[in-house]
């Protein structure tokens, strides 16, 4: 994976997202030495969005089944939010 600095990446923006978008070559773009970023194609981010969501459903029905078999103790919620925070994963649309 290709890795530039956010200068030369600002510089180079069209053909890195068309490198991104026709060629699916990432590149990783570095704003200081622990901030950085991915470009990638819009396909390939709605690909992880779509892996990500399979893998908190199944971690969910994996939770769910414990609890009725009983391996697990049952835990309410005061909002879905907390529902969210308690199982670790992030709550749609939020951007932790």
């Amino acid at each position: 994976m290709e890795q530039l600095g956010i200068v030369e990446a600002r510089s180079r923006l069209g053909s890195l997202v068309s490198r991104a978008a026709h060629a699916h070559i990432p590149v990783r773009i570095s704003r200081s030495a622990d901030e950085h970023a991915v470009l990638i194609s819009e396909t390939e981010y709605d690909e992880l969005q779509r892996l990500r969501r399979e893998a908190e459903v199944a971690e969910i029905k994996a939770r769910i089944a414990a609890a009725e078999r009983g391996e697990a103790d049952m835990v309410s919620f005061a909002n879905v939010t907390d529902a969210y925070a308690h199982f670790g994963v992030p709550y749609p649309g939020d951007r932790t």
